[in-house]
């Protein structure tokens, strides 16, 4: 989860305290390596090893601790490698708020961990170190659909969310075109005329495509998170969804009033970092936080972030908190969208869904759409905001029951082809 407006504050001292903190990352992930053995496997890029023992790694997740601890030695370990790599290809990165004093250290981590997620090393190594896991997840899957999608998910990742925005010939000028802002305001910069055409021309074109295709277009495909909350281990986390106390809060498509609450307290606080942004270019106002313009460090904040605490913390919130807890701003602007259009999940037969003992589908989902079996039976479909197209019900489904229905369906339609 990129920004491009990482802040470059370097010296003797803070270059010795980043050291110190990487070396005690790394410290965390070698006792990992040493105590965890299968899970261990995963904080090595291209483990292709844990082909074999995925069957092992997926036992030993049910244990909240152990999936936690699997989860921080991980990330950790991801750290320190993204960290090297820079090092030793002359591209360090540095703390993206710049480094404090020693008593505030939990601030310099806070600035040290967003450095380090925000910059292309981080984007290549935690890529390559999860490719096996994805390539496996795709392996299982049983609809050429699914298998499409996370097609679609491991090219966006890696060309759209890497290549094109770091590596590419036209990285240095992607803040003008539209739809490359994938983490919406404050991607690449500020609110000024110049980045208008890529900012107004990214909302309007995700938006479009989020109407006819539902928000599974952005927080199924084309933003980083689905790639890392897929595979055999990361996608087994949805047991959380029920077993975890906020999890199970956070089940069905009921939006809970603490659920709106946030989603309407991180919009206002982007907007009103937007307003201040524009004001701070017409000169009105001068406002930057920790050396970032407001909008700019709202997504640091966030996608470099508060988005991987909330990753380490799948055990206890269980998975895809970021669309169950109304935080992400980006993901529920294109859920309103996907919402509003003609995306919904639909049964062949719905007398099928009610005969059904199993219920496959529910359990499948890994936001926790545990109302949609009721829904199949009452209505013939299912639609729902939180509803992001994953397509694992469809997978799971023992009956062949379940599909997507879009704008191509509405099409076929209008043209007089019902076939499904």
């Amino acid at each position: 989860m990129n920004s491009a407006y990482i802040n470059r504050n370097k010296g003797t001292g803070e270059e010795l305290k980043l050291e110190l903190t990487l070396l005690a990352s790394s410290f965390i992930a070698l006792v990992s390596l040493l105590t965890l053995r299968y899970l261990s496997l995963l904080d090595l890029p291209l483990a292709l090893t844990f082909v074999i023992k995925a069957p092992q790694v997926k036992s030993y997740i049910r244990d909240r601790r152990v999936a936690f601890t699997f989860l921080v030695t991980s990330f950790a370990s991801f750290l320190s490698l993204s960290y090297l790599f820079g090092f030793f290809t002359g591209n360090t990165p540095s703390p993206a708020f710049g480094l404090f004093p020693v008593y505030l250290f939990p601030f310099d981590l806070i600035s040290i961990v967003a450095g380090i997620t925000g910059s292309s090393n981080f984007s290549v190594v935690f890529g390559l170190g999860l490719l096996t896991v994805v390539l496996y997840k795709m392996k299982e899957i049983k609809k050429l659909s699914n298998r499409v999608r996370m097609g679609l998910m491991l090219l966006a990742y890696f060309v759209y969310s890497t290549y094109i925005p770091d590596f590419s010939p036209i990285s240095s000028s992607v803040q003008y075109i539209p739809y490359m802002w994938f983490n919406g305001l404050g991607t690449y910069g500020g609110i000024e005329p110049s980045l208008l055409v890529g900012i107004l021309g990214t909302f309007a074109v995700t938006s479009a495509i989020s109407y006819m295709f539902g928000s599974r277009q952005i927080c199924s495909v084309t933003c980083t998170a689905p790639y890392m909350l897929q595979g055999p281990f990361m996608d087994s986390m949805k047991r959380y969804n029920r077993t975890s106390t906020l999890g199970r809060k956070t089940l069905t498509s009921r939006l809970a009033t603490w659920y709106k609450a946030i989603m309407w307290a991180t919009w206002s606080s982007l907007l009103a970092a937007a307003i201040l942004s524009y004001l701070n270019y017409l000169g009105v106002t001068d406002v930057s936080i920790l050396g970032n313009d407001p909008t700019v460090f709202y997504v640091i904040l966030y996608f470099n972030f508060l988005w991987y605490v909330q990753f380490l913390l799948m055990p206890y919130f269980g998975n895809y908190a970021c669309v169950n807890h109304g935080i992400c701003t980006w993901g529920s602007f294109n859920q309103l969208f996907g919402y509003l259009g003609p995306f919904k999940l639909k049964v062949k037969d719905p007398s099928t869904c009610l005969t059904c003992k199993t219920v496959d589908c529910a359990k499948a989902c890994p936001v926790g759409l545990t109302d949609m079996r009721s829904s199949f039976i009452k209505k013939g479909e299912f639609k729902s905001f939180k509803c992001i197209g994953v397509g694992e019900c469809i997978d799971d489904c023992p009956h062949d029951n379940i599909f997507i229905y879009d704008i191509r369906n509405v099409v076929k339609e209008r043209l007089g082809f019902n076939k499904i």
